[in-house]
């Protein structure tokens, strides 16, 4: 809503409503909220009424509260200098309302102003019209797959959008966003067992983009701290700006520049989109003299030159620094200064002018993560509601914590939630961060899986090794369904890593199998089954199988044997085709006898080939197909059929040939697994090259090309 009072009339009456309910933390939550908009849109304060509703959620004299509303406040920040930066920003959305989507990339060092500058800009767009969302990155181990593009997706401007989009887009947005699942129009028709196949990338990537360009206006995407951003909302972003190069977008991204080696994934994207002309860099730099002294006249009362001086000496013009320096008491009247140039100094001694539940509630909050959510913070503080509430208006009031988003907060700047996290004591941080894993665990209880890396690595702070693995253990399978494959492996390998650690029980070795056998597939997808990591992994498993004295299972068997097809040892891959034919077992038969049609076809066996193929093929068919092959052999039976239908070709039988490769595209295209249906592309293709058949390989080939750019390589 533009219409100020009546947009600041509907946060007063959140604010009641939820004061009537007994949430106090809500209705506060409410009225930081409206106070952050009026400031950051329209520089005015809320009104008097708006501030006798929020005076009276404040705890009575008496209570574990603080000093007066609005003590020791500086105002918000002044965007000072910066002229050319913004000239450049306003240049390139002009170029973008024109049709001329863009990726821009503000760097510079922690504290130099990135995130004020974008949040100026954002402004400034929203002013004139424009839909605007941002969102965060942040460098907590929990980190969530899609987790920039959820947040703007969800942001006001943008959440209205679903409307506009058809049943099978919202089936897809769904996978992020459950709550834009398309109303159901009858009884529910169960599905099948097991777990939900892989969606197609390509599908949410399409779906993605239609729900944030649905506005058909212009439309600024800020994503803060980009260097923290996960890798599937990196291509995400490659793919938007590459599939919709006339759309009226620009992306605004902050980055640290000495965070982007050449091996970082933003360091791909940013390559990427210099091939296509999309991507643009604005540099911020520290402030000079003359701006040190007109922020801090701004910020407080005018300084004398000498004065000036210590302060830009001390500062060295990093506008964090000089912020927090005057708000933590800087004074420049020949008094000892109460910061050294370091901002740990800084921050620590605005720290430390806070209450005492203040301060503890700082150190909570500064555990979950740069956000939190008062739900989470009340549970894991195990603070009362007065302190609670109290103690959060503290840390507003004074600048440290900001609203940000729906029913969250976040730290003013990461470097002030590092030094509160730093100003716990070992014992108190590993409890505060296992009271944080049992509040997310509490209320994330219906569908855990959103927050399941959030809670492994707070278990893994809090010492509980054994938790924190089962935990990664449903990440990554949450990661896999998206699908997230380098987030999966990432999760994983967090996993492995925490079962390395003595002793070496008969157990906690049984776990780090189980674990490298997960971790075949994922890692199999992202390096490729020729590359030395995955070869690693499997030469662990096989050898931790070996001292345990079990079999190991089919997809560990089955990842070894591809790998040596990528090196071109067929002896090896038969040896582990017939070892998996003789497990007795009907999902390993089926991998062994695929195994084997594989060698035979490299070796020029076709008719040998063929018997595998079909036998592998033949245990799929209705009646024979058991629950367990069901539920897990969905790739497998896509490959054996296509590569049944190209064995076919090289025998001559042409009309089977065209059959077994209409059925593999059939059968991929039910499963909606995007490596299966890619897989049955490209052998469809090689076969219509064999069958002189330009028609289908031009239609195949196109569809390949259609795909997004970093969507994985074929599964074997």
């Amino acid at each position: 809503l533009r219409a100020d009072p009546l947009r600041e009339a509907t946060y007063r009456s959140l604010m009641r409503l939820h004061d009537a309910r007994g949430d106090r933390a809500r209705a506060l939550r409410a009225y930081h909220a409206c106070a952050a908009a009026l400031e950051r849109e329209l520089s005015v304060e809320p009104s008097a009424a708006t501030r006798r509703a929020y005076e009276a959620l404040l705890p009575p004299p008496g209570e574990p509260a603080t000093e007066a509303p609005g003590a020791g406040r500086l105002g918000r920040p002044p965007l000072v200098g910066r002229g050319p930066q913004r000239a450049r920003l306003t240049d390139l959305w002009r170029a973008a309302e024109a049709g001329e989507a863009r990726l821009v990339l503000v760097t510079g060092e922690p504290g130099v102003g990135k995130t004020r500058l974008g949040e100026e800009f954002r402004s400034w767009c929203a002013h004139h019209g424009a839909a605007t969302a941002e969102a965060r990155s942040y460098p907590a181990e929990g980190a969530l797959a899609y987790g920039p593009v959820v947040a703007w997706l969800r942001s006001d401007p943008l959440a209205g959008h679903r409307g506009r989009l058809a049943p099978a887009q919202l089936a897809e947005l769904a996978r992020l966003l459950p709550e834009a699942a398309p109303a159901a129009k009858g009884p529910a028709t169960p599905g099948p067992p097991g777990p939900a196949p892989d969606p197609d990338r390509r599908r949410l990537f399409e779906a993605l983009a239609g729900a944030l360009l649905a506005g058909g206006g212009p439309l600024l995407l800020v994503a803060d701290d980009l260097h923290w951003a996960d890798q599937e909302t990196l291509q995400f972003l490659h793919c938007l700006l590459r599939a919709h190069p006339r759309a009226p977008v620009l992306v605004v991204a902050t980055a640290r520049r000495e965070e982007l080696d050449l091996g970082h994934p933003v360091h791909d994207l940013l390559t990427g989109l210099r091939a296509l002309e999309r991507v643009a860099e604005v540099e911020v730099g520290r402030l000079s003299r003359q701006e040190t002294a007109g922020l801090a006249e701004r910020l407080g009362d005018p300084l004398q030159a000498p004065d000036v001086d210590r302060l830009f000496a001390e500062t060295e013009g990093n506008p964090l620094f000089v912020v927090e320096a005057l708000r933590a008491g800087w004074s420049g009247h020949g008094q000892p200064a109460p910061i050294t140039p370091k901002v740990q100094a800084v921050i620590e001694s605005r720290l430390a002018q806070l209450s005492a539940p203040a301060r503890d509630l700082a150190g909570v909050a500064a555990t979950i993560g740069r956000e939190f959510s008062t739900d989470v913070l009340a549970q894991a503080s195990e603070a009362g509601e007065a302190a609670l509430v109290g103690g959060l208006d503290e840390l507003w009031r004074r600048r440290l914590v900001r609203d940000q988003g729906p029913d969250a907060y976040d730290f003013s700047h990461d470097r002030i939630r590092e030094v509160a996290y730093l100003g716990l004591s070992p014992a108190r941080r590993r409890r505060t961060h296992l009271l944080v894993a049992r509040a997310l665990e509490r209320l994330h209880a219906g569908d855990p899986a959103p927050v399941a890396a959030q809670v492994a690595a707070h278990h893994e702070r809090a010492g509980q090794a054994a938790e924190a693995v089962g935990w990664y253990e449903q990440a990554a399978a949450a990661a896999q369904r998206l699908p997230a494959y380098a987030e999966a492996v990432r999760l994983l390998e967090r996993a492995l890593r925490l079962l390395e650690a003595p002793p070496p029980t008969r157990a906690r070795q049984e776990r780090e199998l189980e674990v490298l056998t997960r971790l075949q597939g994922p890692l199999g997808v992202v390096d490729g089954y020729g590359s030395p990591r995955l070869a690693g992994v499997q030469r662990r498993g096989l050898e931790l199988a070996d001292q345990l004295g079990v079999e190991p299972a089919g997809p560990l068997l089955r990842s070894t044997a591809t790998a040596s097809l990528a090196r071109g040892d067929f002896e090896a891959a038969r040896r582990v085709g017939e070892r998996l034919r003789a497990g007795g077992d009907d999902l390993r038969a089926v991998q062994g006898d695929y195994v084997l049609g594989i060698v035979a076809f490299w070796r020029g066996e076709f008719e040998a080939a063929r018997r595998h193929f079909e036998a592998a093929v033949g245990r799929y068919r209705p009646g024979r197909r058991s629950a367990r092959l069901a539920r897990y052999g969905v790739t497998t039976e896509v490959l054996s059929t296509s590569r049944l239908g190209n064995t076919l070709g090289f025998l001559g039988h042409l009309d089977a040939a065209t059959q077994a490769r209409d059925a593999a595209l059939a059968r991929a295209s039910e499963t909606g697994n995007p490596h299966s249906r890619e897989a049955a592309l490209l052998f469809g293709a090689m076969l219509a090259l064999e069958l002189r058949d330009p028609a289908s390989v031009r239609a195949f080939t196109a569809e390949l090309a259609a795909w997004p750019g970093d969507l994985a390589r074929p599964t074997g």
